[in-house]
């Protein structure tokens, strides 16, 4: 089913788009993890609007932009139980731009998501599996080979994104009545979910999480080697600073 005008708005918040494709600044998502000349591109591109030192911190900046597909999809898993239709040949990245630093959007071409029918976990389980093996393990695989950066910050950049829109959502008082779906939600992404959803032979989203501790990062995603960037707050290399005064 085409999604309402009301949904597409609510997901606006984590960079959806609804309008025209414009395919003269658009990419589809397909075309970067099916084309190694494309996304090699692509990652040029961001280098230079970001200022990056090279291709692995371009490459960090990219999937750390990227990750809000990972809160859109959830946020429709968990607060409507809605799957929304992720192949990668109907998702456009929407570069025209709106004053940012390369913040794209994104557009699904049609705007599509499934009602959770039978027993959910399974479903979970199929949307959790669509949107991190689908559409990153690929890409993460791909950006490894291409620019030598670390899995691991990437795979964090898109964890990060995860924590931080459940804590949200668990504080929206509008969502109240469903925080025992939320809580259980957030519970099977790090403790349940098996690797195999991620495209990974262990899950990303438990290695990187520290519970209580808040977001503290494990690795730093490299925003401090861009043009005017700086060490985030979470960033493990200011805990250090902080640590040896």
């Amino acid at each position: 089913m085409r999604l309402r005008e009301d949904e597409m708005k609510a997901l606006e918040t984590y960079r959806f788009s609804s309008k025209e494709t414009d395919v003269s600044s658009s990419m589809l998502f397909s075309r970067l993890i099916e084309d190694d000349e494309q996304l090699a591109s692509y990652v040029a591109h961001v280098r230079a609007e970001m200022g990056a030192a090279n291709d692995a911190v371009a490459a960090s900046m990219f999937v750390k932009r990227l990750s809000f597909l990972a809160p859109m999809t959830l946020y429709a898993m968990s607060v409507w139980n809605k799957r929304l239709v992720l192949n990668p040949g109907r998702i456009w990245l929407d570069t025209d731009g709106e004053g940012e630093t390369w913040m794209p959007r994104f557009h699904l071409e049609p705007p599509e998501a499934e009602a959770c029918r039978g027993e959910r976990r399974r479903w979970r389980e199929q949307v959790v599996r669509d949107v991190f093996a689908g559409l990153f393990a690929p890409l993460v695989a791909k950006l490894r080979r291409l620019t030598r950066v670390s899995p691991l910050i990437l795979w964090e950049n898109i964890a990060i994104y995860v924590y931080w829109v459940y804590d949200r959502w668990l504080e929206d008082e509008s969502l109240a009545p469903i925080a025992d779906r939320l809580r259980d939600d957030f519970h099977f992404l790090v403790y349940e979910a098996d690797g195999r959803l991620f495209g990974q032979k262990d899950n990303p989203l438990r290695r990187f999480f520290k519970g209580a501790s808040g977001m503290q990062r494990t690795t730093c995603c490299l925003y401090v080697q861009t043009n005017g960037g700086t060490c985030c707050q979470t960033c493990p290399i200011r805990a250090r600073q902080r640590q040896t005064g």
